[in-house]
C-alpha cells in the first residue's frame, strides 16, 4: 500500500469495479482495487445470464436506460477489440396469445423512447423460422440483444487494469474508514490504505460498504435467481434467446431460456429475495417449478430434460413487496464529495460496465481537477 495518499482506491472487484479501476488507470498513476474474495468477479458479475441487453425494459430518461444503450455499444466494441467471446444472437420477447400483443407494442414503444436499434412487432411465421419449436403468436425481436463469456470480461478488464499500472487486491474486505482532513483512510486486516477519492463499487455489499463511509440512504435486498439447465442431448430445442414478457412484480424478466456461448441451454432464473448475502443454495426451488414456467413456451421440453444448475443474486434496492422502479444509484456522496457510490447495480449492470466506469471517472476527475 503507498505510504501518501493514493489519488483513487475503488472498493469492489465484480466487473463494474475493475471495468472503473481499467477506466481511472488511463490517466492516473496510482489507482488501487480492493476485493474482498480470494478472486475478482466470483459474485454477481460471472452468477448471470451472460446477456449483454439492448435497454428495452426500463424507464425512459433512467441511468438504467442510459447507461445500457450506450454500455452496450461500447461493449460489443469493447469485445471485438479485446478477443472477449460474444455474440449478437438477437433476442424474442414472446406473447403466448394475441391478447399480449398490446404489452408487447407498450414494450416496443418503450425501447424505442429508450434509443433502441431495430426492435420489430414479428408474428408467428417469423418465430418459427428462428425457433422452430417455440410456441407464441407473436413476439417483439430484438437484434441487438445478444450474450458474452463473463469471465473472460472480468479477466481482460483485470489484466488492461493492471497492465496500465492499477493495484488490484485480492483477500482485502474493507472493515473500518477514517476520514482526516479530506482524506480517506481504508482499513482492512492487512493494513490501512489513505485515498484522496474512493468508489464505493461493492455489489451486494455497497450498503455495508456506503455505512461505512457515512452515507447510510440505500439498503440492498439480496434477490436469488436460480437456473437449471437443459441436458446436452437436448440443448438444441432453443437456439437463441427467448424471453417471456416481464414479471408484472417488476423484480426479474422472468423465466427464460438462453443458450450459452458453448452451447449450453439454461432455463432460468427466477426471483427469489433470501435472507442472506452469501445465500445461494439453502431452500432452492424444484426443478418442476422451472418445468412448469416453461413447458407452455417450450412443448418439446421433458421434465427429465432439465437439471439444477447455479445460482446468482441480485442486489435489490427495493424490498420484496415494493413494486416501484429502482434506478442505479451513481452519485458522489453529498457531504464528502470525494466518495462515489455505485449502489444497486444490478441488471443490465454487466451490459452497462463500461458506461458505468466512464461516468464514475468523469465524477473523480471533476473532484481532482484533473
Amino acid at each position: 500500500m503507498p505510504a501518501e495518499a493514493a489519488q483513487v482506491v475503488v472498493v469492489g472487484g465484480g466487473v463494474v469495479g475493475i471495468a472503473i479501476a481499467a477506466e481511472l488507470a488511463r490517466d492516473l498513476d496510482d489507482v488501487f482495487l480492493i476485493e474482498a474474495r480470494p478472486r475478482l468477479g466470483l459474485g454477481s458479475s460471472t452468477r448471470n445470464s451472460g446477456v449483454i441487453h439492448a435497454g428495452i425494459y426500463y424507464q425512459p430518461g433512467s441511468l438504467k436506460a442510459s447507461l445500457c444503450v450506450r454500455g452496450q455499444r461500447m461493449l460489443y466494441d469493447f469485445c471485438a477489440q479485446h478477443d472477449v467471446p460474444y455474440r449478437r444472437t438477437g433476442k424474442l420477447i414472446i406473447a403466448e396469445t394475441r391478447e399480449e400483443l398490446p404489452a408487447l407494442e407498450a414494450l416496443k414503444k418503450r425501447g424505442d423512447e429508450n434509443g433502441v436499434e431495430g426492435l420489430q412487432l414479428v408474428d408467428r411465421k417469423f418465430i418459427r423460422r428462428r425457433e422452430p419449436e417455440i410456441e407464441a403468436q407473436c413476439a417483439l425481436y430484438s437484434p441487438e440483444t445478444g450474450i458474452i463469456e463473463a469471465e473472460t470480461l472480468v479477466r481482460t478488464l483485470a489484466r488492461i487494469a493492471s497492465d496500465r499500472g492499477a493495484h488490484l487486491l485480492t483477500d482485502t474486505p474493507l472493515i473500518g474508514a477514517e476520514f482526516t482532513n479530506g482524506v480517506v483512510t481504508l482499513i482492512t486486516p492487512r493494513e490501512s490504505v489513505r485515498a484522496r477519492t474512493v468508489i464505493n463499487s461493492a455489489g451486494l455489499y455497497a450498503d455495508v460498504v456506503a455505512r461505512m463511509l457515512g452515507f447510510d440512504r440505500h439498503t440492498i435486498y439480496p434477490c436469488r435467481g436460480e437456473y437449471t439447465e437443459v441436458v446436452p442431448s437436448r440443448s438444441h430445442l432453443v437456439q437463441g434467446l427467448v424471453y417471456p414478457l416481464p414479471l408484472p412484480s417488476g423484480h426479474g424478466l422472468g423465466v427464460h431460456f438462453t443458450r450459452t456461448l458453448s452451447g449450453r441451454l439454461l432455463v432460468g432464473p427466477n426471483a427469489r429475495y433470501v435472507s442472506g448475502k452469501e445465500n445461494y443454495e439453502e431452500g432452492r426451488a424444484e426443478v418442476a417449478e422451472f418445468y412448469e414456467a416453461s413447458r407452455r413456451t417450450l412443448p418439446a421440453l421433458k421434465l427429465d430434460d432439465l437439471r439444477s444448475s447455479y445460482s446468482g443474486l441480485r442486489a435489490r434496492l427495493l424490498p420484496e413487496h415494493d413494486h416501484s422502479f429502482a434506478d442505479f444509484v451513481i452519485t458522489p456522496d453529498p457531504v464528502r464529495p470525494f466518495v462515489v457510490h455505485a449502489i444497486g447495480i444490478e441488471s443490465p449492470g454487466l451490459t452497462s460496465c463500461l458506461s458505468i466506469a466512464a461516468s464514475v471517472a468523469g465524477m473523480v476527475h471533476e473532484y481532482l481537477g484533473s
